[in-house]
């Protein structure tokens, strides 16, 4: 269910992206396709108010979101791109961050909104993995406190990293010699999971190993293998954006997220 829709903030929130966000991006010039970007976000809500589907307009609304963030993260002369034509592949990345000497680098943002599911079943898919957890890490949920849900939206979390850093690892090989430079993941949260279960992800990333105190250790490694999951290492780091679900701009922004040096 998503919380936006179902408290009825919609329309408001909309008039406010739409009020409070497109200016700031529209204003400025090193955002070389802010109408790209924002009419992507309108047809998504014009499908929306027609009968569709709500979660592409959320995921639009993270991807202005993060537009804004980057704009703010470097004051110099950056142009920043949206999603360019790709020489050698119909594949996009979101955005192409180019400066005056020629270096470039890009972000791909990806939305991860796990289903909130409190059901028997989601509990017994949590105590399958929960055997299988380290002896020295644990997920702490409680079955009559929304376990199953809590439990889930963790889990599949994880899974989301796995699959979607193997996406953009993909459109990193499709890159051309001219295209090159560093890529980075930026995930976005409006609340469904924390900054510190995509530490324990970009730890194992870069590292080749689990920290100590991760708890999906051997779930992650059980589910690589059942998927034939081989990562190439190809990224540059992971990013997190948190956007509350009623609010417009980020409440957050961290850049080549890494755990604490305990427990590497």
């Amino acid at each position: 269910m998503n919380t936006v829709y179902a408290l009825d903030y919609a329309e408001p929130w909309i008039a406010a992206i739409e009020q409070q966000v497109f200016p700031v991006l529209r204003a400025d010039p090193r955002l070389k396709d802010a109408d790209k970007l924002i009419a992507r976000f309108s047809g998504n809500v014009t499908r929306w108010r027609a009968g569709g589907e709500f979660r592409p307009i959320v995921e639009d609304a993270n991807e202005l979101a993060a537009a804004v963030e980057l704009l703010r993260l470097d004051a110099s002369d950056v142009v920043i791109r949206y999603e360019p034509k790709l020489m050698n592949t119909a594949k996009s990345i979101d955005f192409s961050l180019e400066w005056p000497d020629g270096t470039r680098s890009w972000v791909d943002v990806k939305t991860v909104a796990p289903q909130w599911i409190d059901d028997g079943a989601s509990w017994q898919r949590f105590e399958n993995l929960e055997a299988a957890f380290p002896n020295n890490a644990r997920l702490i949920v409680s079955r009559d406190w929304a376990g199953a849900a809590i439990s889930g939206q963790e889990i599949k979390a994880r899974w989301s990293f796995i699959k979607r850093t193997v996406e953009v690892e993909q459109k990193v090989g499709l890159l051309d010699a001219s295209e090159r430079g560093p890529v980075r993941l930026l995930f976005c949260s409006n609340g469904t999971f924390h900054k510190d279960g995509l530490e324990d992800f970009a730890d194992f990333y870069k590292s080749r190993r689990f920290r100590e105190d991760d708890w999906s250790g051997n779930a992650v490694t059980r589910y690589m293998a059942d998927e034939g999951i081989v990562f190439t290492r190809s990224l540059a780091g992971f990013c997190f954006l948190e956007r509350p679900w009623d609010a417009v701009f980020a409440s957050e922004l961290a850049v080549d997220v890494r755990g604490p040096a305990f427990g590497r």
